[in-house]
């Protein structure tokens, strides 16, 4: 056997060093490979691979350190030839010629060697179509990344699917369980829509792809798939019999196709359950799909799958982690924060994400939703009787004060105004405020302190739970717009009785937001604590307490009892705690937390109302995928969990709550999108959210309007510009989607719907094809954007924001950084103009200002783009003001 040792030069100076006494470690990164006439291994210190001839293929086996130990975590899975027939027939590679197993294909191999990496080829072929596939190593990577070649024969090409399948090293379902969606049978659902093949017939299709990734975890041992977005786009071929197959069909909402755009999909799999192997089976490659409700990616195993390709030549790449000593429950962060390293900070950094500066945003959406709305053929902001027609804003006189809010867009409910989980009045309140100051604009404040008036006119009982729904044509208020107490969990009531604990919670936590930020109205607090009080009487020994009380009787109902809607209970309790300094809250908010920490957390039982009451509905007691143990999580309660940890972080101090939290905004990210698929082409929808890993195809969901805020302080306290990053990008996201032409011709927005200019839906692509989707309220969609995502962004950063104690530099409005440098008292900034970068360009100057941070008290000279300044740093943070020209940066 020969052995090979492989030490950069870097390497060898620090070797050099121990000889001196430094203390270097030369093998903290040291490469290694063994390579005899059968076998062939690489590893770092801290993983590594082996390749072994054996009966005529190569097993492929991938372990990871522990302690001193190799732990095997992975092999390259190889299914028998012929599968029992109540085994997962994904697997069956004899169904066709046109599948293709890639480890199943492979005989040969060669070692490579380069600086910093070394590399396996493993070379096959099927029926003389030749496959290879590169496994790389890097110094001190926890991955393997791995690169697939097929030549396809025929002129066209077809393809049913290729595919690297690989077996985790457990004989049970994990106890961590992630992958972008979920498979479930029609008996597991319920729902018995249109013939769904068996969860064992699925898979994920790339229309789940917001920030994708295959995650499993048992105990320390751990491993993950992660796909080469970018592979994916460089590498796409069009095709034109895929992703033409739907059993959804298209509507009013739908978009016309544009053939470039509809390349053969990449697909993920796990399956806990094949048939062949007890022991978990996760799989990536090329397959198409059947797309049907509510999302399900459906394979049938015959020819019918196989598609025509434009091109003979097919390539895919992902990345292969593994880990033996990874922290129980936590092995997922490695991989969120290195899908936005490697593919999302890109975007970030390279595209212009919006067509406008942020107050061009807000002008557009104050000159349309506070005026009559003119539309041609819908009936929705018609104005109400016995109302001043203002548009999407209702406003009246009630008792000497004045009262106002949004109102629904949805044609049946256009009187509804409401505080619900979804669009909230009481959270675009504060974003009211900040934007009237601002701007110095009275009318906005004005409005804030309507929607506060309004939501403290919402009747309560005597225990303090309030109505959260007010019927304006009939005056009357309700308690909210589903029933779940009486077996009605369907939306868009307006009766019922039922008070929804949840969604109270975090009204009430935004009107103490607003408290705490804006102005402090006591009446706020005096509202409120009887409400909190009862709270505290009603969490259990657990730390849990009920989603939902019968108004009639006060009685709790056990629906969705032991789920995670009690985070806002705690976010809340923790906000009251703060406005009040009442010990009891905090002790109540604690509680809950611990209840979150130990039943939660670990395994992220994200479980709230909107997997069995909204469009994806199903029976409670579906809360587990068995194909994958996957549990069907939603990201509702996961928000207001990232809010409630950061607020207890903030009363406590304590880095226990800081790093809960941490764990919660880093696994919410999933939902993210982070990269700029080339198949949705509806919008650009980089930055923006999907609504939960059941109903997984929508992006740009207006809910990402609420993740800005969190976002950005988690960054800013946990010293992460990739946080920061993506609160940013989730600010520009949530204004995206309005009717603009500047949105149509730079590519943000090209498809509109029936909505008409600086008016839009509240996601697009709902039903995985493409699709610019209904209107429900402003609230959910640009007013929520400009009231909260932008305001958010715009309060907690300014334009550009620049930390040099923990050298998070960012740029916020149409803005880059590109460099950032401080020399004693001279700070050097260079900034680019995004917005100059744009197909159109805008032109007009803007103001905005530039953020400092971290700097001790003094005098500098301020240096942006050649421009000087002298400033004087006498807190912690300045607000530097700057004109943003065409062709320069001017510092007034």
């Amino acid at each position: 056997m020969k052995t090979y040792r492989f030490i950069p030069f870097q390497l060898l100076v620090a070797g050099m060093l121990i000889l001196i006494g430094i203390g270097c470690s030369r093998k903290e990164k040291s490469l290694m490979a063994f390579e005899d006439s059968n076998s062939i291994a690489i590893e770092n210190p801290y993983i590594k691979a082996e390749f072994i001839k054996e009966n005529g293929s190569i097993t492929q086996i991938y372990y990871a350190r522990r302690g001193k130990d190799w732990v095997e975590v992975v092999n390259a899975f190889l299914p028998p030839v012929t599968l029992p027939d109540s085994a997962v027939q994904l697997f069956d590679q004899n169904s066709n010629d046109f599948r293709f197993l890639s480890n199943s294909l492979l005989k040969d191999f060669t070692l490579n060697e380069e600086e910093h990496q070394l590399s396996v080829t493993l070379r096959g072929e099927k029926n003389g179509n030749p496959v290879n596939q590169t496994i790389s190593l890097d110094t001190a990577a926890t991955y393997f990344h791995v690169k697939v070649n097929c030549e396809l024969p025929g002129s066209p090409a077809k393809l049913d699917y290729i595919l690297s399948s690989y077996a985790f090293n457990s004989d049970h379902p994990p106890s961590f369980v992630h992958t972008p969606g979920l498979k479930f049978d029609n008996e597991d659902s319920k729902q018995n829509r249109f013939e769904i093949l068996p969860g064992k017939d699925q898979i994920i299709g790339d229309r789940a792809y917001h920030s994708p990734a295959v995650i499993v975890q048992e105990g320390n041992l751990f491993a993950a798939i992660v796909p080469d977005l970018s592979a994916i786009n460089e590498h796409k071929i069009t095709s034109p019999d895929a992703r033409r197959t739907s059993d959804i069909p298209t509507n009013k909402f739908s978009v016309a196709i544009e053939e470039d755009k509809y390349t053969m999909p990449t697909g993920l799999d796990l399956n806990v359950m094949t048939g062949i192997t007890e022991k978990p089976v996760m799989s990536f490659g090329y397959m198409d799909n059947i797309t049907g409700h509510h999302i399900r990616y459906q394979r049938v195993n015959d020819s019918s799958m196989i598609r025509t390709l434009d091109s003979n030549d097919l390539q895919y790449e992902f990345d292969l982690f593994i880990g033996a000593d990874v922290p129980e429950y936590d092995g997922f962060q490695r991989v969120i924060q290195h899908l936005w390293a490697q593919y999302g900070n890109p975007v970030f950094k390279n595209r212009p994400h919006l067509a406008m500066p942020f107050d061009e945003y807000f002008r557009i959406i104050d000159s349309i939703t506070f005026h009559p709305i003119t539309y041609d053929d819908i009936n929705i902001d018609l104005p109400l009787d016995g109302y001043e027609d203002h548009g999407s804003w209702l406003e009246w006189e009630e008792n000497g004060q004045t009262l106002g809010g949004y109102r629904s867009a949805i044609e049946w409910w256009n009187d509804v105004l409401h505080n619900s989980a979804f669009w909230n009045n009481a959270r675009e309140a504060q974003g009211f405020w900040y934007w009237g100051h601002k701007l110095d604009r009275p009318d906005l404040i004005n409005k804030a302190k309507s929607i506060i008036n309004w939501c403290l006119s919402a009747p309560r009982n005597k225990e303090g739970l309030f109505a959260l729904l007010y019927k304006a044509n009939e005056k009357e208020w309700a308690l909210g717009f589903t029933d779940p107490v009486n077996g009605n969990t369907r939306f868009f009531l307006k009766e019922g009785n039922t008070y929804d604990v949840s969604t109270m919670s975090k009204t009430g936590a935004h009107l103490l937001d607003y408290f705490l930020r804006c102005e402090k109205d006591q009446r706020i607090v005096d509202y409120l604590s009887p409400y909190g009080d009862w709270l505290l009487s009603v969490i259990d020994e657990r730390g849990a307490l009920p989603s939902y009380v019968d108004s009639r009787t006060m009685e709790a109902s056990d629906i969705l009892y032991y789920s995670a809607q009690p985070s806002s209970s705690m976010w809340f309790l923790s906000e009251l705690y703060r406005a009040t300094g009442k010990e009891s809250y905090l002790e109540g908010a604690e509680k809950i937390a611990g209840y979150l920490e130990r039943e939660i957390i670990p395994e992220q039982k994200w479980i709230d109302m909107e997997q069995f009451f909204s469009c994806g509905f199903r029976p409670l007691e579906f809360t587990r995928d068995r194909w994958q143990n996957q549990v069907a999580r939603g990201n509702l309660a996961t928000f207001w969990a990232v809010e409630g940890f950061a607020s207890l972080y903030r009363a406590t101090e304590d880095k226990d709550y800081l790093k809960s939290g941490e764990l919660c905004v880093d696994y919410v990210s999933f939902f993210q999108c982070g990269w700029d698929p080339h198949h949705i082409y509806t919008a650009f929808p980089f930055g923006g959210v999907s609504s939960d890993n059941a109903d997984n195809a929508n992006f740009l969901d207006a809910r990402q309007a609420e993740m800005v805020r969190p976002y950005i302080w988690y960054g800013k306290t946990l010293g992460r510009q990739d946080l920061i990053e993506r609160g940013v990008a989730a600010a520009r996201s949530s204004v995206v989607l309005i009717n603009h032409p500047r949105h149509k011709s730079n590519n943000i927005y090209r498809h509109t719907n029936i909505y008409p200019f600086g008016l839009g839906p509240e996601n697009i692509d709902h039903e995985a094809h493409p699709q610019s989707a209904m209107r429900t309220h402003p609230s959910w969609g640009e007013g929520s954007g400009v009231f909260t995502g932008l305001a958010e962004a715009s309060r907690a950063l300014g334009g550009i924001y620049a930390d040099f104690e923990k050298q998070i530099f960012v740029g916020v409005d149409g803005l880059r950084i590109d460099k950032a440098n401080i020399d004693q008292n001279n700070i050097e900034l260079s900034i680019t103009n995004m917005l100059q970068e744009l197909t159109q360009p805008w032109d007009d100057p803007y103001s905005t200002v530039l953020r400092i941070n971290g700097l001790p008290k003094g005098e500098y000279e301020l240096v942006i783009n050649g421009v000087e300044k002298e400033i004087a740093i006498s807190g912690t943070t300045v607000d530097v003001p700057v004109i943003i020209n065409k062709d320069r940066i001017d510092l007034p």
